[in-house]
């Protein structure tokens, strides 16, 4: 657990490249930064993505995101904004710093608009509005079920045309680099394979979230915990990372990917049912299907366990047909391809893993304990969704604080003279610069070891956790990260491997620390909340080790 860098290198025998604000991710947040800081135009800001710059979290997004926009023809406001989100926050929600993403996020969200982000709009021409659950008043603004990916083509074009903005895909940053506990850039492996030091005068990680942890998720492929892991070992303080949104309506079919199927078609009238046709939510919360997405998590469990059924029912029968066309397109297209007509008959729906509300611990700038690096959207942690996360308030953190952080870095960087190479501390073996290949030598069986660990985080620190199992899974990561934290590998997958190893060790220890249910953490040996212990975040470090 306590290696620094994973991959082995001379820091002599490698490439080098400066920027003023290196960016890591391209989702909402990242490029909500990148064109923040790109605001001053004697800086270069430096944009690096694991895959295309359009691979995101953000680009899966289907709801919307929520803003009190027009709140004098819905009744809405500010305060029932932030009411709504401190009331599934379960007791430990940061005030101020969600005074400002609610407050903030408005103007914010007025940018985007002005960037060219189609939202949808009534015959009048005013925006369209939604609700979804926990929220009182209709404020999610969407486009059709394909807003995250409306959000990110505005984005990524007006990234794009930036002219002190470089964009790198296809660059996978394996470390951040550091020099008397200050952040100066990251080791990265390049479009062509190669290492690669990037100097830079501010960081800012803007990876997303570790959805791909689990067996079941809504998350993409690069949803593998890399940034997570990456400031653990740059020494970067941890907060919440016990705290793991499932959502509870995930398509559920054999072959399939488990497709988000989002709230807003409940917020539209959709019924959770069992096989039978019984509408069970009435009997779990006062909101019924409308409930927090924990609770409807829960319930949708107890469900399957008091039915044998592997899966609910989502009904649409209430939502007129021209509305599920005009709001849930792809939804519609997608589910046809399987064979459901959702128009007709039920989506069959289970829960899956879909965010991570904890992260690298940030000030309401951005700023991390680590001098020099910043971190913004899921990968972050600014404790605005306390211990769970209203639904459709993960983009507008992402653009509220992704925008906050790159204002800073630019501000900072500014001041700060170029970074220059160092020799770093003599890893154990030398890497020289010629295009990375795995090393492992057929020892080790990656892609069994993956499928093992995401079963094993599924059964055992999924929707609900008991001691036992947690503490089961902990000496099992344990023993399985042993060897591939001290390997040498060399390539793309095997370092992916080890970050989601790192990353699942650690959200499993934090789950055992918490020995109370709060929010999302559901533990059914400690099933009440511990306010007289427990009500304050939890963090962790690598000096804790």
């Amino acid at each position: 657990m306590n290696r620094r860098y994973l991959a082995d290198f001379d820091i002599s025998r490698i490439s080098h490249r400066f920027t003023d604000v290196l960016v890591i991710g391209s989702g909402i947040a990242g490029l909500s930064a990148a064109l923040a800081a790109a605001g001053n135009e004697e800086l270069e800001v430096l944009v690096l993505a694991k895959s295309s710059l359009e691979e995101s979290a953000t680009r899966w997004a289907q709801g919307g995101i929520a803003a009190v926009m027009v709140a004098e023809r819905t009744g809405d406001s500010l305060e029932a904004h932030m009411r709504d989100t401190i009331d599934v926050a379960a007791g430990i929600a940061e005030e101020e710093n969600l005074r400002i993403m609610t407050t903030e996020g408005v103007e914010r969200v007025r940018e985007l608009v002005e960037l060219g982000t189609n939202f949808d709009r009534n015959t009048e021409g005013e925006l369209q509005l939604t609700r979804e659950g926990a929220h009182s008043f209709p404020r999610i603004l969407h486009r059709g079920d394909t807003t995250g990916q409306e959000i990110a083509r505005a984005l990524v074009e007006a990234a794009l045309k930036k002219n002190n903005i470089l964009c790198r895909p296809g660059t996978f940053a394996i470390d951040l680099l550091d020099r008397e506990g200050s952040c100066i850039g990251a080791l990265v492996a390049n479009e062509t394979g190669q290492l690669e030091a990037i100097w830079a005068r501010q960081t800012i990680l803007a990876t997303g979230g570790i959805g791909r942890l689990y067996r079941e998720t809504t998350n993409p492929s690069v949803a593998t915990g890399d940034g997570l892991a990456m400031a653990f070992r740059a020494g970067a303080r941890l907060m919440d990372l016990e705290f793991i949104q499932f959502h509870p309506t995930t398509l559920y079919l054999a072959g399939a990917d488990r497709f988000l199927i989002t709230e807003a078609i409940r917020g539209e009238g959709g019924v959770l049912r069992t096989q039978a046709g019984d509408a069970f939510m009435k009997r779990f919360h006062e909101l019924a299907d409308l409930a927090p997405r924990d609770v409807v998590s829960r319930s949708i469990l107890e469900i399957m366990k008091e039915t044998g059924e592997n899966k609910v029912w989502l009904d649409l029968g209430a939502i007129a047909e021209d509305r599920i066309r005009e709001r849930f397109p792809r939804i519609l297209e997608l589910s046809r391809s399987f064979g459901i007509d959702i128009i007709r008959e039920p989506i069959p729906v289970r829960p899956s893993a879909h965010y991570s509300i904890g992260g690298v611990s940030t000030d309401p700038n951005g700023r991390t304990s680590v001098p020099g690096l910043l971190a913004a959207g899921e990968v972050a942690c600014t404790g605005v969704h306390g211990a769970n996360r209203l639904g459709s308030n993960s983009l507008l953190e992402g653009l509220v604080f992704g925008h906050r952080s790159g204002r800073e870095a630019a501000r900072a960087a500014a001041g700060l003279p170029r970074p220059e190479p160092f020799p770093l501390p003599k890893q154990d073996k030398d890497l020289s610069p010629e295009v990375v290949t795995n090393t492992s030598g057929g020892e080790l069986d990656l892609d069994d070891l993956l499928s093992s660990l995401k079963s094993l985080l599924w059964y055992k620190v999924g929707v609900e956790r008991n001691g036992r199992d947690l503490s089961s899974a902990l000496e099992q990561l344990s023993t399985w990260t042993a060897y591939p934290l001290a390997a040498d590998f060399r390539d793309v997958e095997s370092w992916t491997l080890q970050n989601m190893l790192q990353t699942s060790w650690l959200v499993t220890y934090s789950a055992l620390r918490r020995a109370e249910s709060r929010g999302v953490h559901y533990r059914t040996d400690h099933p009440d909340r511990d306010d007289l212990n427990f009500s304050r975040h939890l963090a962790i470090s690598r000096a804790d080790f």
